[in-house]
């Protein structure tokens, strides 16, 4: 479990690096506080789009995280047309004797929203898209972010001291 335990913080760090990243463009263009400047910017229906796109790639990024660790730790990855809710919710879980519940209640609720949206943005025209939801997710950012990274951190601190016992 050590050897694959490294491979899974890896790959995870990976994926932190990448909402990093994502965050960054966000608050390089000022979408990440209120003002009205983004009331303008997501007036733009272009704007929109590349937003929803950022928004779209966090969710596919806490998943990804999530997948990892269903697959290499729990041995369980969920099938089936719910799939997705499935592993959202099997992450929230303590799995007796294998690991820890990788996030908190809270977390569930924030990136619920997300993978709704998420869902949304791929079945929908872009032009369709409503400013209202995105500026929602826009201010549900940051503590999403700060609460997913805290749970990953415990998560990977709860798992180290279990495997160094």
């Amino acid at each position: 479990m050590n050897m694959k335990f490294a491979i899974v913080k890896s790959r995870i760090n990976m994926e932190l690096n990448n909402i990093d990243k994502l965050h960054s463009e966000l608050q390089a263009r000022g979408l990440l506080e209120q003002l009205p400047s983004r009331v303008s910017s997501l007036s733009d229906q272009f704007q929109l789009r590349a937003v929803g796109s950022i928004l779209h790639d966090f969710y596919t990024c806490a998943e990804n995280i999530f997948k990892i660790i269903a697959r290499y730790i729990d041995e369980s990855t969920p099938d089936g047309s719910d799939w997705h809710l499935e592993l959202l919710q099997q992450m929230s879980t303590d799995i007796a004797n294998i690991r820890p519940y990788v996030i908190s209640s809270q977390t569930l609720q924030y990136l619920n929203e997300y993978k709704g949206f998420r869902h949304i943005f791929r079945n929908i025209y872009g032009f369709n898209l409503i400013a209202e939801r995105i500026e929602r997710l826009l201010d549900l950012f940051d503590p999403t972010i700060k609460l997913l990274k805290q749970d990953i951190q415990s998560f990977i601190q709860k798992m180290d001291e279990a495997i160094s016992s």
